[in-house]
């Protein structure tokens, strides 16, 4: 199950590294050409829009899975190993109800987005596909925060017994 979980979040994170890499030499190249051969790339503020939203929300579930968010940690190193594990899991129960909320109202969004075949400005980018990076990521996410929230569960029944 680790090694599946292992796997699941870190090749979104490739695939939004990608994406991200090669938004970055589009740029370079679209800096060089404005410079020198007096012309651009149109269309690359869509295609870099598309990359940013893809790499932040392809990377959040592995943000998730190892820690890695912004923490304050004033008391957990005074706390007992179950007093971690409970504030670790009301945590994640915050997580999940922020996770839920923006899944609720991003599924709607995303399903007037569909229903209305919105488009990017400049190159008409379907708009579905920044929904499907970001409804994908935080579903994702919100699975991940699922998986952990039961992992502490289980720690703290097996500490009890």
């Amino acid at each position: 199950m680790t090694k599946l979980v292992n796997v699941l979040t870190l090749l979104p994170v490739w695939i939004g590294g990608v994406m991200m890499i090669a938004v970055i030499l589009a740029t370079v190249a679209d800096v060089f050409a404005r410079k020198f051969l007096n012309t651009g790339y149109f269309g690359l503020v869509d295609v870099t829009q598309l990359a940013v939203i893809g790499f932040a929300y392809l990377a959040m579930p592995r943000a998730f899975l190892v820690g890695s968010h912004v923490a304050v940690e004033l008391y957990d190193h005074r706390l007992s190993v179950n007093g971690d594990l409970i504030l670790k899991s009301v945590a994640l129960i915050l997580s999940l109800g922020v996770l839920s909320v923006l899944l609720f109202y991003g599924w709607t969004q995303a399903s007037r987005i569909l229903r209305y075949g919105d488009v990017s400005q400049n190159v008409e980018i379907p708009m579905i596909w920044y929904w499907a990076l970001l409804m994908g990521g935080t579903a994702l996410s919100w699975l991940i925060c699922v998986v952990q929230f039961f992992q502490n569960v289980t720690r703290l029944a097996k500490r009890a017994i």
